[in-house]
């Protein structure tokens, strides 16, 4: 027999070009991504915003198209037209989000990280040059099936194309996409709000803070180790919540919870309830000690910024004491002013964001010091004008898939 017959195996690069060639490729697109982030300043970030975001994305998809056309038959666009490309480069993409998901993506005190962007990877030269290559896959095979149209292949268009606008919106959109954190005190207006940089940048409209509400739970009882100052576990339970009239069990201790004022401020040997800033929550407790009947009484407080706390020691070993409340929910009323003179009236609550012309207003926190007395509410306001596209491309995908199950079913039913 010829030696020829027992070839079974072909040489790397040979055409076609295969998984070897495409892994090679997309492994050498990260090595230079790498490359790029160690030699490259590391304050480089590729981002474009309005208008060259449209400019690019309007050329990427002009050559997309001028590449299928008239070069379907060169060896490069064939080969990102077929699967071993499209599958290596999803592969890549998996891995380096595997490494974001694994690596916080915060300024790391590993140089390694550090120098190689592991702590950046929405940003890193690895990840932008191998998303753009599946991008460029995605993108020519989209157009191929378009250019070839069939009713049959509608949902793999509808499922292609979604995904293409969905990444392509989601990484030109970061240079338009805006987030700031305005402080707002009450019965003031304030348009300056800041960047992540802490850089200024002026709203087209204006915020009054009409008034900033604090909704707290009852602050809770805690048995203190005297020795260490750790709270102490009671039968597997730490924390009680103080309500007058409630009664609790210590060790061999008997509180009973006498009275409870949400604000008070002490008079000599008792509290009396006050309705002034900074005026902390206090209870009178009956301690009992059950092994010899012996009872006192005491005031406690979890104290505030403006007063001490005070706690009560009920042997050589444990101490009574009040934790801060904890907030129920925080909210702000507030006025939208705008430049043609209008007010818009709302209340922003957590997690329940206004919408107003393309801004997302949410309420973010406040002065964590002063407590429920805080005057000031810091808001976050967040644009993307690119989301819609990113929603348009999501719904494309489902559309898609609804599809190619309703076909399948009909294909199955007809079978039969």
């Amino acid at each position: 027999m010829s030696d020829t017959n027992f070839k079974i195996q072909r040489n790397l690069w040979e055409n076609p070009w295969g998984y070897a060639e495409s892994f090679f490729i997309g492994i050498g697109l990260i090595v230079t991504g790498f490359f790029l982030e160690v030699f490259v300043a590391s304050d480089t970030t590729f981002t474009l915003s309005y208008p060259f975001n449209i400019y690019f994305l309007a050329g990427y998809v002009l050559v997309l198209f001028v590449l299928y056309k008239w070069f379907s038959t060169t060896q490069l666009i064939r080969w990102l037209t077929k699967v071993p490309a499209s599958i290596s480069s999803i592969a890549l993409v998996t891995v380096m989000v595997m490494i974001m998901g694994i690596i916080p993506q915060i300024p790391s005190e590993n140089n390694i990280i550090n120098n190689l962007g592991l702590n950046h990877i929405t940003s890193n030269w690895a990840f932008l040059l191998i998303i753009f290559q599946f991008l460029t896959c995605l993108g020519l095979i989209s157009i191929k099936r378009i250019l070839q149209f069939k009713w049959s292949n509608i949902g793999f268009i509808l499922n292609h194309t979604g995904l293409f606008l969905a990444l392509t919106a989601g990484m030109l959109g970061t240079g338009d996409l805006e987030r700031l954190s305005l402080n707002v005190y009450e019965n003031k207006a304030n348009f300056i709000a800041t960047d992540a940089q802490r850089n200024e940048v002026e709203l087209p409209f204006a915020i009054y803070l009409k008034d900033f509400l604090i909704d707290e739970y009852n602050p809770k009882l805690a048995l203190v180790d005297n020795t260490n100052g750790s709270i102490a576990h009671n039968d597997g339970k730490n924390l009680y919540l103080v309500e007058k009239g409630e009664t609790y069990y210590f060790n061999n201790f008997e509180v009973k919870i006498d009275e409870f004022l949400p604000n008070a401020i002490r008079f000599g040997m008792r509290y009396e309830a006050v309705n002034e800033i900074g005026s902390p929550p206090a209870a009178k407790i009956s301690i009992k000690n059950i092994k010899n009947d012996s009872i006192k009484s005491a005031w406690i407080s979890s104290g505030s910024f403006r007063y001490p706390y005070e706690s009560l020691k009920i042997s050589e070993e444990y101490s009574i004491v009040m934790t801060v409340p904890e907030v129920k929910k925080f909210s702000s009323d507030i006025d939208i002013l705008t430049k043609e003179g209008e007010r818009i009236s709302t209340v922003l609550k957590v997690n329940k964001p206004f919408k107003y012309k393309g801004w997302k207003i949410y309420q973010l926190s406040y002065d964590d010091k002063m407590g429920k007395w805080s005057d000031l509410s810091v808001i976050e306001l967040v644009k993307d004008p690119w989301l819609p596209f990113i929603y348009i491309g999501i719904f494309m995908m489902i559309a898609g898939a609804v599809y190619m199950f309703w076909m399948g079913n009909k294909i199955t039913k007809n079978q039969e």
